[in-house]
């Protein structure tokens, strides 16, 4: 693995966090039962992630940024709570970017298979995606089971809808043996729940870190998107098609238009939510026309992905 020194001197400042402040808080000053599992994971994750960097394991940089993603949501529970807004936090931050930015200039072997690692990172995508879906469309009112905030029964269901359209990807990934079945759908996890992931930055009060679906939301809308963006990066050099024939000219055409069309609504939602709360179809709140941007613009990510 290239940069495997500098990675670990960095995995080895980070972990101080995760060994000694974090199970700090968690035993000594608060009295949470997932708190104190969660530092338990955290911690053992750290110094597997270590011991990967070192011995130079395959999986490494899969662990690696998997460690960084939950201490990206820990440091952002810090923030959030007034925990900890201090020169640690900056500090903390640069170690985790550049963290990442080795991760993603250390080039791995490309496949044209798809490995069972890929498929461990759809099925965990899966596995917040199929409940979301599930409660949104048949158990609305119950929504705040899966989600960190409450919305009305439309709004459940019209998300529950786009979450088991997710889901479906999801699946059909778990069940496809070649990069090229997967590869449009990748880049589009990462812009779908990268925007959630950066929408809620904007919200933090909505937010309410004693719910455990805050911090599932969290570590799951940091996690996903930058281990997917790093897939579709170590994977830019496969390119090819799944085997079959050619899409026709009209159906490229119809796409074509159709994510046209996707892409201008979800910047509207984006930037103009106060004018598309006056013209959507149902009462919406700015956070929610943020919240459906997301969807709207992985679509048209996945025709740019599929194009040659």
């Amino acid at each position: 693995m290239n940069h495997y020194k500098p990675l670990s001197f960095l995995l080895a400042a980070q972990a101080i966090g995760i060994l000694f402040f974090f199970p700090y808080y968690a035993f000594f000053l608060q009295d949470h039962i997932g708190l104190r599992l969660f530092s338990i994971g955290l911690a053992s994750l750290a110094v597997l992630s270590f011991w990967s960097v070192v011995t130079g394991k395959p999986w490494a940089l899969w662990l690696v940024l998997t460690v960084t993603s939950l201490k990206l949501t820990l440091d952002l529970f810090a923030w959030a709570t007034f925990l900890d807004r201090s020169l640690l936090q900056i500090v903390g931050q640069g170690i985790n970017i550049s963290i990442i930015v080795i991760a993603f200039r250390s080039q791995m072997p490309s496949h044209s298979r798809l490995s069972h690692l890929h498929k461990l990172y759809y099925g965990f995508v899966l596995g917040l995606a199929l409940p979301i879906g599930i409660w949104g469309l048949l158990m609305p009112e119950e929504i705040t089971t899966v989600l960190p905030f409450m919305v009305p029964p439309l709004h459940a269901r019209f998300l529950g809808s786009m979450y088991l359209s997710g889901a479906t990807f999801m699946g059909l990934n778990i069940l496809a043996k070649q990069w090229s079945e997967a590869r449009v759908v990748t880049p589009m996890i990462a812009i779908w729940t990268g925007m959630l992931g950066l929408i809620s930055l904007f919200y933090l009060e909505a937010f309410n870190w004693e719910l455990e679906p805050t911090w599932i939301w969290f570590v799951a809308y940091i996690g996903y998107p930058l281990i997917a963006a790093w897939i579709t990066w170590q994977q830019r050099s496969q390119t090819e098609h799944p085997p079959g024939s050619d899409l026709s000219r009209l159906l490229r055409i119809y796409l074509l238009v159709q994510s046209s069309l996707f892409t201008l609504l979800a910047l509207c939602l984006l930037f103009a939510p106060a004018a598309m709360v006056k013209v959507w179809p149902w009462a919406i709140t700015p956070l929610l026309a943020h919240i459906y941007s997301a969807p709207f613009l992985s679509f048209p990510m996945g025709w740019v992905a599929f194009m040659p």
